[in-house]
């Protein structure tokens, strides 16, 4: 089976920061990508890494910070079945009486290893993609920042029209 793109670059970076409006506030950042849509290019996503505040200790609570890169505008945090979700982590405490466990990482189509350029987590076809962040049972903002392993790809026509099409409908 012939492969729908291939690729024209080495690795390089995408990089992103957001910060809470508010507490517990859905924020969201645009993150434009290098790309040349006119030639059907597309970037080809190896791994994501995240760094972020971490959740407030609380007594009795669960408290988390949830971070998300996806390739189209989103109103709130997605989940799994999202088609457009890139990468996602949540850190999360949880707190009793007066002893507290974590922070402890759940990463979702995340990465901690080094990647390998043969990982492919998505490939994205329009100029941007959204870094998200939101708290829960958070008393202050909190800041995320991530960092996107990526290759340029050329796409054939079909792979393209298909990859914008999904992108743009969601």
């Amino acid at each position: 089976m012939a492969k729908a793109y291939k690729i024209t670059s080495d690795p390089f970076f995408v990089n992103g920061s957001v910060t809470e409006t508010a507490a517990n506030a859905f924020t969201q950042v645009e993150i434009s990508l290098p790309l040349d849509s006119l030639n059907q290019e597309g970037i080809l996503v190896h791994a994501v890494y995240f760094e972020s505040s971490s959740p407030e200790l609380i007594a009795n609570l669960s408290s988390r910070v949830n971070l998300q890169v996806t390739s189209t505008s989103k109103t709130g945090l997605v989940g799994a079945n999202d088609a457009n979700l890139i990468a996602q982590r949540t850190l999360v405490t949880s707190g009793g009486a007066a002893e507290f466990s974590g922070p402890h990482i759940i990463d979702f189509i995340g990465q901690d290893a080094p990647y390998q350029e043969s990982d492919n987590l998505m490939i994205v076809a329009t100029d941007n993609v959204w870094f998200s962040i939101q708290g829960a049972n958070q008393t202050s903002a909190k800041s995320g920042t991530f960092r996107m392993v990526c290759s340029r790809v050329k796409l054939d026509a079909a792979a393209y029209a298909a990859l914008v099409t999904n992108e743009l409908s969601s």
